[in-house]
This record gives C-alpha cells, structure tokens and sequence, in this order.
C-alpha cells in the first residue's frame, strides 16, 4: 500500500509573492534617472583679447522679444567676463552684451546660441565698438 502526499501552494503566496514583485518594479522604475529637462548657459565676454567685467547682457527667447526688448534675464559680467544663465528650456535664444566704457565710448555684441536639455553650452561673445 503506498500513500501519495501532495502539498498545494497556498493562495495567499502567489499574492504576496505577486506584491513583492510590484513592489520591486516600482522601486526600480523610481530610481532610474530622469534626463534634466533644462540646461544652462555660460557666457564669456571679451573685448581686445581679454575679459570684459561689468558688461549687461540680456537673454532673449526669439527674436521678435529681442526687437521689442523683452528679455527673459538680464546678467552682469563678473570680473573675469563671465555671466551664467541656469535653468533655461531646450531652444535657440539671442543674447545681447553691452558696455558703456566712457560717454562717448560704447561696446557691444549680439549672437544666437542653442541651449540643449541636460548640458551647459558656453559662449564667447567678442565685443566691438558701436
């Protein structure tokens, strides 16, 4: 005579196990990295061959904002010529430097840069006399 013993699995595991498992994705899924959505802008202004300090420089989203003098942001340079625009959307942008070094005596320069999601772009803005 031989007896055959069978155990049956429990309903209840395959539900924990099934939570368990929903749990884990969700953890996984939270911690991978999201790609910034913004970038950020570093401008270098020159005049002659070395940086210029105390210059304005106005950040514009488009054209028809820069003709009517609607700027996003306005900088001034720091003494090394550098001006940093952070958190700015993906997309081409205008910006314009500016200097007054005496009453008759002004500098100036305006160029287009495109700003991409994720990264710093650096510009060089080489200002002539008006």
């Amino acid at each position: 005579m031989t007896v055959k013993i069978t155990f049956q699995r429990k309903p209840c595991n395959n539900h924990i196990r099934r939570f368990l498992l929903l749990i884990l994705i969700i953890v996984l899924l939270g911690s991978c990295e999201k790609e910034p959505q913004t970038g950020s802008l570093l401008i270098s202004t020159e005049y002659d061959g070395t940086p210029e300090g105390d210059v304005e420089c106005w950040l514009y989203e488009s054209y028809y904002k820069f003709q009517h003098y609607e700027y996003l942001q306005k900088e001034l340079s720091d003494e090394l010529g550098e001006v940093y625009f952070d958190n700015l959307e993906a997309g081409w942008y205008l910006v314009e430097a500016r200097k007054t070094k005496s009453s008759l005596f002004k500098i100036s320069d305006v160029d287009s840069v495109e700003i991409e999601a994720g990264r710093r772009t650096n510009k060089i803005l080489i200002l002539f006399p008006e």
